[in-house]
């Protein structure tokens, strides 16, 4: 598999490449088409019961996300509320993972980026995956100096066990390449943060950081299905979303006696 999901980062890049030898000065088309190719790679290889798609979150209070840039959800047990073409707003139990894909980042944008995963907390389930993507990633010292760097409300300018969870799980870079989880952090210090594993195969080849990734987004999806059989999963019902009625009044057509 190793060689395998090199040439698929190989594909990855060169399918990027493509559209930047066209559209060379509008991002945003670029980012969108970026989208669509990770989404494409994915829609391909995670297991069926599951849609991989854009767009928005529901919660039962009415709160609307921000916009996604991949939504896996549940498409077996629910519904979108609305689809238009290939933009869906879903309920947020249904919501498996989120990825978030950047063609790259600078401090400004990684600080949005945390900003837009912040946004998620009130929205999704505290079990939903967070994932940021990115092709062409700065370096991990240089994703240290971003986080470091983030301007925190109030005086407290640290992170802590409330907005490190308010953080996405996993940061994927493919060129640089690294895959880092948020995890409990034995340096220098005990500390939380992330992770970043460097594996190799038995023929000493280094494991990609895209099939790190996909091995973990997999890992999610087949724990959901997994637990979805287990627990007999409740689906909660769609009127959860919507008013309380009241009658206001009865009509009837009568046809025939008993």
């Amino acid at each position: 598999m190793v060689d395998y999901f090199r040439l698929v980062s190989e594909e990855l890049f060169i399918k990027l490449n493509q559209i930047k030898t066209f559209i060379k000065k509008h991002n945003p088309t670029i980012g969108i088409l970026t989208e669509e190719i990770l989404r494409n790679f994915l829609q391909q290889y995670i297991p069926k019961g599951v849609s991989v798609e854009q767009g928005f979150i529901l919660n039962k209070n009415g709160t609307l996300s921000k916009q996604c840039d991949i939504i896996i959800y549940d498409s077996n047990l629910y519904a979108p509320f609305y689809r238009i073409n290939d933009i869906v707003v879903v309920p947020s139990e249904s919501v498996v993972s989120i990825i978030e894909v950047k063609t790259t980042v600078t401090k400004q944008i990684f600080h949005q980026v945390i900003g837009y995963f912040k946004s998620f907390t009130d929205v999704l389930q505290s079990t939903t995956g967070k994932h940021l993507f990115i092709y062409n990633a700065p370096s991990v010292d240089r994703l240290n100096e971003y986080f470091q760097s983030y301007k925190h409300p109030g005086d407290y300018q640290l992170f802590d066990h409330d907005t490190f969870y308010e953080l996405p799980m996993t940061i994927t870079g493919i060129n640089n390449s690294f895959h880092l989880r948020r995890d409990y952090v034995v340096f220098e210090r005990d500390a939380m943060g992330y992770l970043s594993y460097n594996y190799e195969n038995e023929s000493n080849l280094d494991i990609s950081s895209l099939e790190l990734f996909y091995s973990n987004i997999y890992a999610e999806v087949t724990h959901y299905l997994s637990q979805k059989v287990a627990e007999n999963h409740q689906i909660t019902s769609r009127d959860d979303y919507h008013e309380a009625r009241n009658i206001k009044s009865i009509s009837a057509i009568e046809l025939f006696g008993m």
